[in-house]
């Protein structure tokens, strides 16, 4: 058999030059590609990371993701075969990206928490230590069974929230609706008949007047002031001081506040259920707890908590020194918890406990909303008709004389 040595010359089994090949042979001969080294190069190199301008992962991707995954490990399928099905049925591109180069650090010998790690956005502390912990124990599909359900219930609940609110919005954008038709097609032809007949113009009348007056005069001033206005809002609403106060004062308005509070702590208790049943320890399961609850006061809490029991307090005694932030039942049942040493199904009494409750109050929200919006309905009607009303009766009187 003849070969090419490395100077592209052609030489036999004994060694001997045989003839010299030419340079731009040798050039091409030396471009073609290896077939065999290409797909294995191409099986082994993580897929680059791609960016949409408008990529975003919900929470349901989350879950379907972590369902999906659990149900697989649980079949018997390895992690990358798992990971590539779910990836190639997954509909979200930016999504499915994330999951091609998780794939491919897999594949590369990463671990999967290892590779979530560079998804901080997609997967938050809370996922990746509990993957961590399921897959040092052997628990994987466990563990990312608890977190499907945790974002499953999560959704349920932001559903019912949305459910609840949808009534009184849309009779408060119906309001507005109605009173800018009045405003701006309606009173203005009042207010031209009022001026003729000389009959001196109700409040609201002249209240339209002046905001139409002001409308056409200097809208590009307002238009500038709502639009610094919203700036404004926006670089507040990124301060943590002003955030922090925000999330207080939201504990102290009634009816809010408990509703709030109740949430949080279901909350609270259904994720620290969630990693204590990982594996974790109660300070880590603490931090990490702290970083996914909404409120600010309770996330600086938590963590205030999580450093007490670092110097061996009790999280009952801990919950205790915070009554307006945890119920005097949540604490006694965790107090229960820690003597018994049944903390973990303790907390799934406790986190059912306060959704129920949160469940009940948000089923019964549009009927406790109702008669207000109904009185607030009633009062502009009759606000405006009676502000209506009595300059037509003179403006009449002045007809008839």
């Amino acid at each position: 058999m003849e070969y090419l040595d490395i100077k592209h010359h052609k030489i036999d089994d004994t060694g001997k030059l045989k003839t010299k090949v030419k340079p731009e042979l040798a050039k091409k001969l030396k471009d073609i590609p290896d077939k065999n080294s290409k797909q294995n190069l191409k099986k082994n190199k993580a897929p680059k990371k791609k960016r949409f301008l408008f990529g975003r992962v919900t929470s349901a991707d989350q879950m379907l993701f972590l369902d999906n995954l659990s149900t697989m490990i649980k079949a018997g399928l390895a992690l990358a075969p798992a990971l590539q099905t779910i990836t190639s049925e997954t509909k979200n591109k930016y999504f499915r990206s994330i999951l091609g180069h998780i794939y491919g650090l897999i594949e590369n010998g990463q671990s999967l928490s290892e590779s979530m790690k560079h998804y901080p956005k997609v997967f938050t502390e809370m996922i990746v230590s509990a993957v961590e912990v399921g897959e040092n124990t052997g628990g994987l599909a466990e563990s990312l069974g608890h977190l499907a359900n945790i974002i499953k219930a999560q959704r349920r609940l932001r559903a019912k929230v949305v459910g609840a609110l949808i009534y009184p919005c849309v009779v408060i954008v119906a309001m507005l609706g109605v009173s800018l038709f009045l405003a701006f097609f309606v009173f203005p032809q009042l207010i031209d008949v009022f001026a003729e007949a000389e009959v001196k113009l109700p409040v609201i009348l002249l209240a339209v007047q002046w905001m139409l007056w002001a409308t056409k005069y200097y809208y590009w001033y307002m238009i500038g002031g709502l639009l610094v206005l919203i700036l404004i809002i926006i670089f507040l609403a990124r301060i943590y001081a002003v955030r922090l106060a925000w999330h207080k004062l939201m504990l102290k308005v009634p009816f809010v506040g408990s509703l709030v509070r109740e949430l949080c702590i279901s909350r609270f208790a259904g994720n620290l259920h969630a990693l204590l049943a990982a594996g974790l320890s109660i300070v880590k399961c603490l931090d990490i707890v702290a970083k996914t609850t909404p409120n600010l006061y309770y996330r600086q809490e938590i963590l205030k908590m999580a450093t007490e029991l670092e110097k061996g307090k009790s999280m009952s005694d801990s919950m205790s020194s915070r009554p307006h932030l945890f119920s005097s039942l949540s604490i006694q049942l965790c107090h229960v918890g820690e003597e018994t040493g049944e903390l973990e199904n303790i907390l799934i009494k406790v986190e059912e406990y306060y959704e129920e409750k949160v469940n009940n109050v948000l089923a019964n929200l549009s009927t406790i909303i109702e008669p207000v919006l109904l009185v607030l309905v009633g009062v502009a009607v009759g606000f405006i008709a009676l502000s209506v009303i009595s300059p037509m009766y003179e403006l009449t009187q002045s007809f008839s004389e």
